[in-house]
């Protein structure tokens, strides 16, 4: 499948982006990532600082790539989802994303102190491992939209 598909489905919608725009999604992907390392905080909130670094790593593949989500409910996971089609992620990267959502949602709503000393060190190093390649894709594919901002 294709974001174009995904856009007749109306799972995303084409739209424009800038420089501008990339820099500043880059910019809260580093800053959740610096978030998630303080070790002040709980795990529960570094880990949704973590989680919301890797989505929004994701969210600046799809707006590189001309496409926004749409509001719809699974508009998250249609956002990690699309790695597949942006970066070329594999299966396994995106069901782990899919994992850490389930964990990240259950943290948000459900019940506190749920995430252990490893869960939170494997999604910082998804998070981290995912920024890096966005930006490397961000280079070889749309250097006009990055610049001198990496």
């Amino acid at each position: 499948m294709s974001l174009e598909k995904w856009a007749e489905f109306g799972w995303v919608k084409t739209e424009p982006t800038s420089k501008e725009e990339i820099a500043g999604l880059l910019q809260i992907v580093d800053r959740d990532l610096k978030d998630a390392g303080v070790s002040l905080i709980s795990n529960d909130r570094r880990f949704e600082a973590a989680f919301n670094a890797a989505r929004m790593a994701a969210t600046t593949a799809l707006r590189a790539s001309g496409f926004r989500s749409s509001q719809r409910l699974s508009h998250h996971l249609e956002t990690l989802d699309s790695l597949e089609m942006t970066i070329g992620a594999d299966t396994a990267l995106i069901q782990s994303l899919r994992e850490f959502s389930k964990k990240r949602n259950a943290t948000s709503y459900d019940m506190a102190c749920n995430v252990t000393g490893e869960e939170l060190e494997q999604m910082i190093a998804v998070a981290t491992q995912l920024q890096q390649r966005v930006f490397v894709w961000l280079q070889t594919r749309h250097p006009e939209l990055v610049g001198d901002v990496l």
